[in-house]
């Protein structure tokens, strides 16, 4: 698989992931709100940690492909201009 399409493959797998993460986390509020407490409130704990470790992936997707295979970090602080 080339570059640019383990590059497509990866957005379109993380953007999956983060609109079922969204689901999951509207199903976990409306079980909490309906009254069940215990799995009302897993549901929503598991969203929202699943969530939380979706917004450096997306982070490093947004800052496009690598070039090189370099520090992603760098990459990103250098596409954005605010490295050196």
């Amino acid at each position: 698989m080339t570059d640019k399409q383990e590059f497509n493959h990866q957005v379109r797998r993380a953007a999956v992931t983060t609109v079922a993460l969204a689901f999951a986390l509207l199903f976990g509020i409306i079980v909490l709100a309906g009254g069940d407490w215990i799995p009302g409130g897993i549901t929503v704990v598991a969203a929202l940690v699943g969530l939380a470790r979706e917004i450096p992936r997306i982070r490093r997707l947004c800052a496009g492909p690598t070039e090189g295979g370099g520090d992603d970090d760098h990459h990103f602080f250098r596409a954005s201009g605010r490295g050196a």
